[in-house]
């Protein structure tokens, strides 16, 4: 009897744990729908860029230093602070989702070597920093964990640096939903049915 309980717990502690799924991010890499030219400067309230809205003063778009693609984004827009991009997507209330992200800098043009953004999503958000004091752009992977609170989210990524003096570069966004199945019982309620 004791072997089955210990077998049925570490059964039902299985079927408890988080099950990572896709979520569904469009274009996380940034590609246009037709190639163009190798740089431009996007206002907020642009949709150029597919799957995207952008918000506050936009985002550069551009070529030749993406690590996901062969496009990326600047959130430190040329020459306007307070640079920002958006995407809403279906998520399942109560559900936890993994937001994956590459934030890049470099020092060169007379930008400082430093980037720092915010991200948000569905009353969360967290600030994030990338440091690179060279001239060769660097990409370092974050990650930012939210709650979904209802049947969408809109994932917000802004810069409110000095564009003069920073390049907060945004490339390879994606998400994975971690499902807890409905039917997983605490240990508790599992052992109180072999009492």
């Amino acid at each position: 009897m004791r072997r089955c309980l210990l077998a049925c717990l570490v059964t039902v502690a299985a079927v408890a744990g988080a099950a990572p799924g896709r979520a569904q991010i469009v274009n996380g890499s940034f590609e246009p729908a037709s190639p163009f030219g190798s740089w431009t400067t996007l206002p907020g309230g642009s949709t150029a860029i597919p799957g995207w809205t952008t918000f506050a003063s936009g985002v550069e778009w551009f070529t030749g230093y993406a690590l996901d693609g062969l496009y990326n984004i600047d959130l430190a827009n040329y020459t306007s602070s307070d640079g920002g991009i958006e995407q809403t997507f279906p998520t399942t209330p109560g559900e936890v989702y993994i937001i994956e992200f590459s934030l890049g800098t470099h020092q060169t043009s007379g930008r400082d070597g430093t980037a720092e953004i915010v991200v948000g999503a569905d009353g969360a958000s967290q600030i994030f920093t990338a440091v690179n004091h060279t001239g060769t752009i660097a990409w370092e992977s974050k990650s930012f964990t939210f709650t979904a609170d209802d049947a969408s989210a809109t994932l917000r990524f802004r810069c409110l640096q000095n564009a003069y003096l920073h390049f907060a570069y945004l490339d390879a966004v994606g998400a994975t939903a971690l499902s807890t199945p409905a039917e997983s019982k605490s240990w508790s309620e599992v052992k109180s049915r072999y009492r």
